[in-house]
């Protein structure tokens, strides 16, 4: 039986945050779906169980979803990116944060002062805890369809063991993922969900995603 592993992702209660929760509620992973607003987040819990048969799902505040879990993913429009990180500064000591956030302007992507999403909540939490970007070219629908097939996940930062075990929860999701390089590789792999955004709008679909060819195969 795998280890049991606790996950909260901050900004839970959006599109893919709640996709991601029920994606992930399965045996072994506590996730823990954190707001603002603590009655929101058990509202979301109640709304996912008629499709979550298995796991452990609950709601909290952002703060208390933190306090309890191990890895806390991000996933918060890049507008409210830099204060729900610097709110969480203090609290994430022993965890490690996943940043799923990509910096869009009106669906198009733009490299950030500080190079990346993932090099900007590095920046604000000065090493408290090692930063993961993942999860940014798998779309909403696909996360939430548990019958759909997932793209593969590029996986990058600067620590090697906080990389491993965010991609050993990738495959716990029924996906396949790469380790894409430090931290530095982020504003690539950011970038590309706006080319996907582009091709899902031009081809009329909500699947877009990338593959890895000619690796692991």
């Amino acid at each position: 039986m795998e280890k049991e592993i606790s996950v909260a992702i901050v900004g839970g209660t959006g599109n893919l945050g709640t996709a991601l929760a029920a994606r992930l509620a399965a045996p072994g992973v506590r996730v823990l779906i954190g707001s603002r607003d603590p009655e929101k987040a058990k509202a979301v819990v109640e709304s996912l169980k008629p499709k979550v048969t298995q796991g452990r799902l609950e709601g909290r505040g952002n703060q208390e979803a933190v306090t309890e879990a191990e890895f806390v993913v991000i996933a918060v429009p890049y507008e409210g990116h830099a204060k729900i990180v610097a709110d969480l500064k203090g609290q994430l000591a022993g965890k490690t944060v996943i940043d799923t956030v990509v910096p869009l302007q009106k669906g198009r992507p733009f490299v950030p002062p500080a190079g990346s999403a993932l090099l900007e909540a590095q920046k604000i939490i000065e090493g408290e805890a090692p930063v993961v970007g993942a999860l940014h070219n798998i779309s909403a629908a696909d996360l939430g369809d548990a019958e759909a097939s997932l793209g593969d996940v590029l996986v990058c930062g600067d620590s090697e063991a906080a990389k491993q075990s965010v991609m050993e929860i990738i495959r716990r999701i029924g996906a396949r993922a790469f380790d894409a390089g430090p931290a530095a590789n982020a504003y690539v792999v950011e970038g590309l969900t706006g080319v996907l955004i582009y091709l899902n709008r031009k081809y009329k679909s909500k699947h877009g995603s990338v593959k890895i060819t000619g690796i692991g195969e």
